[in-house]
């Protein structure tokens, strides 16, 4: 029987995912035959796209009579992905992975007496024929109605057999990266960052991992003493450094050499200023998750089930001082500086877009090639503009800054991205005239709020080089610890990605950011920012411009 020698396959390989062609990312489908692969794909499809093997879209009848077709169809719509259900009001989605569908549901029962009266089958295990029947007459394994809201499929014989081997596999084995002992974990650093940003977030990792190895020392010993759930849970977590270099053309290929030889669960963390798209594509195509990179130019549009990003990095920025410009009385023309490197392209061209209305103040682009003298900066303040916003890093600043403070009176708008969160050169700020698009809140309130991670970097001994990078780091780190801790043994990225959604807005842990949150399908945890007036002396702290902007 097919599904069997499936099922052996998908044993000894350990991934249930299939999307994609090479055999070391992807095997369950590389390996099998061609028409067996060919039928677990079918059933992908089905499940999670509504699409049938003619390429049409899946017809069903949902509650009350109604007519579901396509991506309304799909499983995935109430099951989720990963096939581990949900719940929403009174409603129960349970799971339907191979694992719960081959096994024998039964109830708890706790005395001999009610033992022998009511039993302990609740059903028997499906086969194909009776998930055939559940599918199509929405009966279970038993012959007991469903629940009207369960959807009764019209699946010919062929999507019935594959969406039969696509669910019997689902999640029969944990994920790539998780083996009997070990949680590997990958965290990537692009091309161009400093070495101390990246040591401060390597530290962090590093120190986040070595505490919990010591917190759980004992769980190897306590899970061989019981079955718990909780101790068959236990894994040690070990992390990984993918360091790229070169062209980002080559990135993929890098990547897909350090996943070769280790696998990881999924990547965490990671920094850098270069557009993140070619990590990004890697993601999706292996179905890896990524937890929050640090990306100043993240993928902010096309497929993403796999990437979480914690903003949108200088796109937000850009829109949220579109929305400040927008609203400022007599507003005239504005200047923006930029150089043509990803993050400076892509904060221009967000801006232009977001400025690109009838009532919007006119917008003048200056791109900078090159070390920009006094003259150049004399350009950018001819005709006294009303602002000038400069998309520009820390050492272009500090070139700028005596020719912009000659120019009083017009605002100077910068990037706390751009800056990697730190204060520009005090001669930028000693006329009062620099404001910053900030993504935090101000003091005294910030600090109440991180207390809690400083105190973690003194009892592990971790200097405060870089907060930004630091805090946002342990935050990620808290992030999927507390998601493991959720998943138990159920090692399926797809409920790894699932629960992260739920877990985010509860991390007790705080990042950069005064609020963040996800829901099903989100994928930025922080939505805002606010502009700030930079104080001109060291005594002074910073003014709020704006209320919390929410593009």
């Amino acid at each position: 029987m097919w599904l069997r020698a499936a099922s052996v396959a998908l044993s000894v390989l350990g991934c249930p995912a299939i999307v994609g062609n090479t055999a070391w990312a992807q095997p369950a489908a590389a390996v099998l035959s061609g028409d067996d692969a060919a039928r677990l794909l079918l059933g992908q499809r089905i499940y999670r796209e509504g699409i049938g093997a003619s390429g049409a879209p899946l017809k069903a009848v949902g509650a009350a009579q109604t007519a579901l077709s396509g991506k309304d169809a799909a499983c995935s719509i109430c099951h989720r992905r990963s096939g581990y259900g949900t719940a929403e009001g009174k409603f129960v989605i349970r799971p339907i992975i191979g694992p719960a569908l081959l096994a024998e549901q039964t109830v708890p029962v706790h005395t001999p007496r009610v033992k022998a009266r009511v039993g302990v089958s609740q059903r028997p295990a499906y086969t194909e024929p009776l998930l055939a029947r559940a599918v199509r007459a929405g009966l279970d394994a038993s012959g007991k109605p469903l629940d009207p809201v369960m959807p009764r499929y019209a699946l010919n014989d062929e999507e019935m057999r594959a969406l039969s081997a696509y669910l019997f596999s689902l999640s029969a084995q944990p994920s790539p990266g998780v083996d009997e002992e070990e949680m590997h974990f990958a965290t990537v650093i692009q091309p161009g960052v400093a070495p101390e940003r990246r040591r401060a977030m390597i530290d962090v990792m590093q120190a986040f991992v070595r505490d919990k190895g010591a917190n759980v020392r004992s769980d190897d010993r306590r899970r061989e003493a019981g079955n718990m759930r909780m101790y068959r849970s236990y894994r040690k977590w070990v992390l990984h450094e993918w360091v790229l270099s070169g062209p980002s053309e080559t990135w993929d290929a890098q990547l897909e050499a350090y996943y070769r030889k280790q696998p990881v669960f999924a990547l965490v963390g990671g920094i850098g200023s270069a557009n993140w798209a070619p990590i990004h594509a890697f993601c999706e195509r292996l179905e890896v998750p990524s937890v929050f990179a640090q990306a100043d130019v993240p993928v902010v549009s096309g497929t993403n089930n796999y990437n979480f990003y914690l903003s949108r990095g200088v796109a937000l920025e850009a829109e949220v001082l579109a929305r400040y410009l927008r609203d400022q009385p007599g507003s005239g023309k504005i200047v923006q500086v930029f150089r043509r490197d990803d993050a400076g392209s892509t904060a221009a061209a967000t801006l232009r877009k977001a400025l690109a209305t009838p009532a919007a103040p006119t917008l003048e682009d200056r791109t900078l090639d090159g070390q920009a003298d006094d003259a150049f900066w004399s350009t950018v303040v001819a005709g006294n503009p009303a602002a000038v916003v400069l998309w520009l890093g820390a050492a272009d600043l500090k070139q700028a800054a005596r020719p912009l403070a000659r120019a009083s009176g017009i605002p100077l708008y910068l990037s706390f991205e751009l800056l990697d969160g730190k204060l520009p050169d005090a001669a930028l700020t000693a006329g009062g005239n620099a404001r910053w698009v900030y993504p935090s809140d101000l003091p005294p309130r910030r600090e109440a709020r991180l207390l809690r991670s400083k105190v973690w970097f003194h009892n592990k001994g971790i200097a405060i080089t870089d907060e930004a990078v630091q805090i946002n780091a342990l935050f990620a780190m808290t992030v999927v610890s507390d998601v493991v801790g959720h998943i138990m043994d159920s090692f399926s990225r797809d409920y790894f990605v699932e629960r992260l959604e739920h877990v985010v807005g509860q991390t007790p842990m705080p990042s950069l950011y005064p609020q963040v949150s996800l829901g099903p399908g989100q994928r930025f945890a922080a939505k805002g920012s606010t502009i700030v007036q930079l104080p001109d002396t060291d005594k002074q702290l910073p003014k709020a411009l704006s209320p919390w902007i929410v593009p």
